[in-house]
């Protein structure tokens, strides 16, 4: 039987409406886009001087999609969402409204009318149901098995604004200025703090108070230590102690090759002192790579002048850091080469490079991420993930090197799967040179 023309007309309104759907509600969380909202605040301002704003937003989001695909980014924006919508009544008043921000779904808004038991919302309050939203939302990511194997780790970042009327300006500009604003507050904190904390850090620089310890790299069938991993640490109990912390900061604040000289100079003087055995792993930033100076001859210098030939010398470039400057990487590391030293990729996994960079760099060993490590005695997808890199090694010629393991399961299934070499807690934590001394 022939449809009749109300039915054409109604299936094509109803495709129409379907499209308009798509436009402005996320399919997946079912959350309106906030524009949607606009008559309800706009009512709720007629008998409020404001509505709170906060702006919720997952970070590494995008590189989690481009690393695991889409269903990997829906999964994790579905938790995120349904965890949301358990807050107001909770963590939230029972008043707040959620809506996506934007359309699909990759970061969310919520608009809070009133505080506690009703009063007036402001600066202080939204503060706080921000921090709440955010510890929660972390915790729901933590707590949530698929979530917490991604690499890199996923987190949230909150901001809030305040959203009143203004004859002068269209609502509807006002509400995105709002949202805007909410949106860049934690960059805008971030870079206040970063003006105090890179003074400390160039003072710590001027000073070259930094520290190495040293991490042994072991054969995983014989258990004998092949080199030592330098790793270096700002001044203990202090902001830099750490070095994600410290070379992230130096990185923000144009302070990274000053940082990376000083850390490799320091480690190639301090072993000087104590000439551990084997292979000496040496981590250097591309950017320091990519400075003629070095690849054309003051690694050697540094070698030689502390007794190190450089064959001796493993030089570590990490995968993450890598990003667009792979051409500048080959051509630096073909120098290096050149010049007897050993190529390592570090972070191995955590890139979107991956198996490409194995390919060009040619490396002589691969360092698989803790994070593809820790657990995968357990993990299936770890164990499908680390056997592809183990695979591209094979191919280039490169050693795979499992880094961060902790337990003797995680490195009878490393050894299984084909590493060669490893270094974490099981074997020996970093230490200073005193506990590797002869």
């Amino acid at each position: 039987m022939e449809p009749t023309r109300t039915e054409d007309a109604l299936e094509q309104y109803r495709n129409e409406y379907l499209r308009l759907k798509s436009a402005v509600c996320d399919r997946i969380t079912g959350l309106p886009a906030y524009t949607l909202l606009i008559d309800d605040l706009r009512t709720l301002l007629d008998v409020r001087r404001h509505v709170g704003v906060i702006h919720v937003e997952p970070v590494n989001l995008g590189i989690v999609e481009s690393l695991y695909g889409w269903q990997a980014f829906d999964r994790t924006t579905a938790g995120l969402a349904e965890a949301l919508l358990a807050l107001p009544g909770t963590d939230l008043p029972g008043s707040a409204r959620l809506a996506a921000g934007s359309v699909p779904a990759d970061r969310f808004v919520v608009f809070v009318p009133d505080g506690p038991s009703g009063t007036e919302i402001d600066h202080a309050i939204l503060a706080e149901l921000a921090a709440a939203v955010k510890l929660k939302l972390d915790a729901a990511l933590e707590q949530d098995a698929a979530a917490a194997a991604l690499s890199p780790r996923l987190l949230v970042r909150t901001g809030y604004a305040l959203l009143s009327e203004d004859p002068f300006y269209r609502f509807e500009r006002r509400l995105h200025a709002a949202v805007d604003e909410a949106r860049r507050l934690p960059e805008r904190r971030a870079e206040r703090r970063d003006l105090a904390w890179g003074e400390e850090l160039r003072k710590m620089i001027r000073e070259a108070r930094v520290r190495t310890l040293w991490q042994p790299v072991v054969d995983l069938a014989s258990g004998a230590i092949v080199g030592f991993e330098a790793l270096s640490r700002g001044p203990a109990d202090s902001l830099f102690e750490m070095p994600r912390a410290m070379f992230a900061l130096s990185g923000r604040v144009g302070a990274s090759g000053e940082l990376d000289r000083l850390c490799h100079e320091s480690a190639f003087r301090e072993a000087a002192g104590f000439a551990p055995a084997g292979k000496l792993f040496v981590n250097v930033l591309p950017e320091t790579l990519a400075d003629p100076k070095f690849s054309g001859g003051a690694m050697r210098d540094l070698a030689v002048a502390t007794g190190r030939k450089p064959a001796d010398v493993v030089v570590e470039i990490s995968e993450r850091a890598v990003g667009g400057a792979t051409e500048s990487c080959v051509a630096a590391c073909a120098a290096l080469r050149a010049g007897g030293f050993a190529i390592a990729i570090d972070d191995a996994g955590t890139g979107a490079a991956g198996a490409t960079l194995i390919d060009r760099l040619k490396p002589d060993f691969v360092k698989v991420d803790a994070s593809l490590v820790r657990g995968i005695d357990a993990n299936l997808l770890k164990q499908e993930i680390f056997g592809s890199l183990v695979g591209a090694g094979s191919a280039s010629g490169a050693a795979v090197v499992a880094v961060g393991v902790e337990t003797a399961r995680e490195a009878g299934v490393l050894r299984a799967l084909g590493a060669r070499y490893a270094q974490g807690y099981h074997f020996a934590a970093p230490e200073p040179r005193e506990r590797w001394a002869p």
